[in-house]
């Protein structure tokens, strides 16, 4: 069976403690072998990252040309954990398009979306299924994409400068199931206007976790500038600590 190709956007030494329960999880969880990378800013020097939200923002984007422009693969933030078996995410259909993603309801600027006529939210690029031969069409090359700010505008410039859904739906983009990409629990694609109220899965029904909200990630990196909170979700802190707990016995037996 074809390996699984994973690249994971992270920092040079802050997110090592999700990073290990990351991988900890992804393994316990399939059969299938896995290829992951660490996408650190160490293998990206000559990036030029002003106004990126973390020190990995862009290297997503390189990953087609990395795999030179063959096969598939998974890209995720270093922020996540796994519940269920990847490979099933590795063999989604993507029919014709290039990139498989979350649909979230909602988006960071509001305000955009009220001076336009485009359905708020957008498709979440924290976890992307890659068609690499058919990303070719539609991202730059990396010469090109290093010297970039942020986002989709720049990136995708080759046809698209965003990712509205009557742009992208089932012509670039394949909509996922939103369990591949559950922010901190809640149901991304859900109809609610704001996080408060949008309804969230059963532990049982989340496929793969986002802690998106940086206050409450329980390791808190240097490079974020947000203060600490708890974390709302009780019961999967507790799934984190308890996975912890078996990873940190890990460590100690190398």
């Amino acid at each position: 069976m074809e390996t699984i190709r994973i690249f994971v956007g992270t920092s040079e030494y802050e997110d090592k403690w999700i990073e290990r329960i990351l991988v900890y999880t992804l393994l316990k969880n399939t059969d299938r072998e896995l290829d992951i990378t660490f996408m650190r800013p160490s293998m990206f020097k000559d990036w030029n990252t002003n106004g990126w939200g973390t020190p990995f923002t862009c290297f997503r984007y390189a990953i087609p040309e990395m795999c030179n422009f063959k096969g598939r693969a998974i890209y995720m933030d270093c922020d996540q954990m796994n519940f269920r078996d990847i490979g099933e995410l590795y063999d989604s259909n993507l029919g014709d398009c290039a990139f498989g993603m979350v649909w979230d309801t909602l988006n960071k600027n509001p305000r955009e979306f009220e001076e336009t006529e485009y359905e708020r939210g957008w498709f979440s690029d924290s976890v992307v299924l890659i068609d690499c031969e058919k990303a070719q069409k539609y991202i730059d090359p990396i010469d090109v994409i290093k010297d970039t700010t942020w986002g989709y505008k720049n990136v995708f410039s080759k046809t698209i400068n965003s990712p509205y859904r009557d742009k992208c739906e089932d012509i670039i983009i394949k909509r996922l199931d939103a369990r591949w990409n559950s922010f901190d629990g809640y149901v991304t694609d859900g109809e609610s206007p704001d996080r408060q109220n949008q309804e969230m899965y059963a532990l049982d029904d989340i496929w793969h976790l986002h802690f998106t909200s940086l206050s409450s990630q329980i390791w808190h990196p240097k490079y974020s500038p947000h203060g600490k909170s708890s974390y709302k979700r009780k019961d999967i802190a507790k799934v984190v600590w308890e996975t912890q707990y078996k990873v940190q016995k890990l460590v100690e037996l190398l």
